[in-house]
């Protein structure tokens, strides 16, 4: 029997079956702290939709699985992420609780003006009050491209194959549901509701004048408005509405504009400088172009990006401010200040290795990350570096390179505080080894090594999907059913996403050519535990 994945599919139908993939690279470098100073001191992000504390790290058993369009070896080719989701305090209540000073504002919101953004602040400030009226290209006038709510697909689906019986069994959050503010924004991501959660930011941005038909209207900016725009066109990434993405986000972009400054809004903030926009919502914003495979357009934008974040950098190296002035700041700050910028550049460097892999520009991406690594002191973080360049230098055949990559990542282990000693395996290093012997096409030897990973940590849904993988490589078309069918039964909720799923729905299908029952069964559990944003095309249904 010819087990070979059928490649006459759209992707979106395909077995994920490919030995190394092309997705964005993810989580390994999101919590392991690199400092002893407070992350929410140096980065309190009032919306975690699009990342997590700019000052923390990975933890080193990140299971690299966030692959967008990636292939059932999901650990190849995922090595670092500019997170999209921190379902957990989504408008950062705790920092907001804990209250901020001016100094830690200072630093977050610093930015280098272009000398058009500041000639039109400074006609702002000096114009007699009521008399100044900016030109239209000085504004920037989002609005709301998106006329009707989003609906929830499950429900249709599960109507139109299961009938309204069953879809009236389903409890699923809608706007209706939640309060119409902040809090209800965040318990309909919570809910993993994200359609909702887009309906509900065009309700709330059209108290800002912001809303339906309001793209081309003047309309103030202030930091609560910045921040449900950064919310939406990040849950519009997640949904991979990449349309409606380009057509909202693009009157943002180069957040230049003087209206995007605190100091165009006087009445609201007083003295207060520097810039509205949070600076992943800046790096989101570069992103886009290459979610419409204008890869090269994204680059231009993070390289200018970065250009600004290194200028920041040399302004504190040399006794001035983040944006070149003379403001005097105390020693401590200024070390935090450094210690921001620096990891805003490695930042901005991930996102350009992203993009890189994204258009398989292997080189690119292996530079990127061969620099950081070269430029890193801490053991942890350079040892998730060495790892991530193996994969990538296995995306594109070179295993000697991987090898020695993967080797110099379980030396650096030895140096790790409260680790095992180096001649002892850890998670990393089992499947580093298993994805070597998944390029080598030594799957039994590869499916050891999964399994032994599988006992480290048994609910890692990666795991399960590549021995399942493995199973099928070797003819063993039924356990490898059985090993997904267990994941999905033993932990639906976590096990129900769409890279899994469609493997399991491929697997019933070259089992049967009568496996509709068995996908059936499935949405009847998507139904159950699975929030709006569910894609139902991973079931392949007839």
């Amino acid at each position: 029997m010819d087990l070979q994945p059928n490649n006459d599919l759209p992707n979106n139908q395909r077995f994920q079956s490919k030995t190394l993939t092309t997705g964005n690279l993810t989580d390994s470098f999101q919590k392991l702290n690199v400092s002893d100073i407070d992350s929410d001191k140096l980065e309190p992000n009032v919306c975690r939709i699009f990342s997590h504390s700019e000052s923390s790290l990975e933890n080193e058993n990140s299971n690299f699985s966030n692959v967008v369009g990636g292939d059932f070896f999901d650990m190849l080719g995922t090595p670092l992420h500019t997170n999209l989701f921190d379902k957990s305090d989504v408008y950062n209540v705790n920092n907001i609780i804990k209250g901020t000073n001016a100094e830690c504002d200072r630093r977050r919101d610093a930015w280098i003006l272009s000398d058009k953004a500041r000639r039109g602040l400074i006609a702002a400030a000096t114009a007699i009050p009521g008399t100044f009226f900016p030109d239209r290209e000085l504004l920037t006038m989002p609005g709301v491209a998106l006329e009707e709510d989003m609906v929830d697909s499950v429900t249709q689906v599960v109507t139109h194959y299961l009938g309204e019986a069953e879809a009236n069994q389903r409890k699923v959050l809608t706007v209706r549901d939640v309060t119409q503010d902040e809090r209800g924004l965040r318990d309909l991501i919570q809910a993993e509701c994200f359609r909702a959660a887009v309906n509900l930011t065009g309700h709330l941005l059209t108290i800002y004048g912001q809303g339906v038909g309001r793209i081309g209207h003047p309309s103030k900016h202030t930091v609560h408005s910045i921040q449900l725009w950064f919310t939406r066109l990040s849950l519009l990434v997640k949904l991979k509405e990449f349309s409606l993405l380009e057509t909202e986000g693009s009157v943002w972009w180069d957040c230049d504009r003087p209206d995007l400054y605190y100091q165009f809004y006087p009445e609201l903030y007083g003295g207060r400088l520097g810039t509205l926009i949070p600076f992943q919502m800046r790096l989101l914003l570069a992103m886009l172009p290459s979610y419409c495979d204008k890869h090269q357009e994204s680059l231009e934008r993070l390289y200018s990006i970065l250009a600004t974040v290194r200028k920041i950098l040399n302004n504190l190296n040399n006794d001035r401010s983040e944006d070149g002035s003379q403001l005097e700041i105390s020693p401590q700050d200024r070390a935090e200040s450094k210690l921001l910028w620096k990891n805003r550049e490695k930042r901005v460097q991930h996102a350009i290795a992203n993009v890189a892999l994204q258009q398989k520009d292997y080189g690119l991406a292996v530079v990127i990350l061969e620099n950081l690594a070269l430029e890193e002191t801490n053991a942890v973080y350079k040892r998730t570096l060495k790892s991530a360049l193996g994969r990538i230098f296995l995306q594109f055949g070179d295993i000697l390179n991987a090898e020695r990559s993967f080797s110099l990542a379980h030396q650096l282990k030895q140096t790790q505080m409260g680790t095992l000693n180096a001649d002892t395996v850890d998670f990393r290093d089992i499947v580093d080894k298993g994805l070597m012997a998944v390029a080598q096409n030594s799957f039994q030897e590869a499916y050891d090594c999964f399994y032994k990973a599988s006992l480290l940590e048994p609910s890692n849904i990666m795991v399960m999907n590549n021995i399942a993988t493995c199973h099928l490589y070797q003819g063993r078309l039924k356990e490898a059913i059985r090993v997904l069918s267990d994941a999905v039964n033993s932990n639906p909720s976590a096990a129900l996403n769409e890279n899994l799923v469609l493997n399991l729905c491929t697997l019933f299908e070259l089992e049967s050519s009568h496996s509709n029952n068995k996908k059936l069964a499935l949405l009847k559990l998507v139904s159950k535990y699975k929030g709006d944003a569910f894609d139902t095309s991973c079931l392949k249904l007839l």
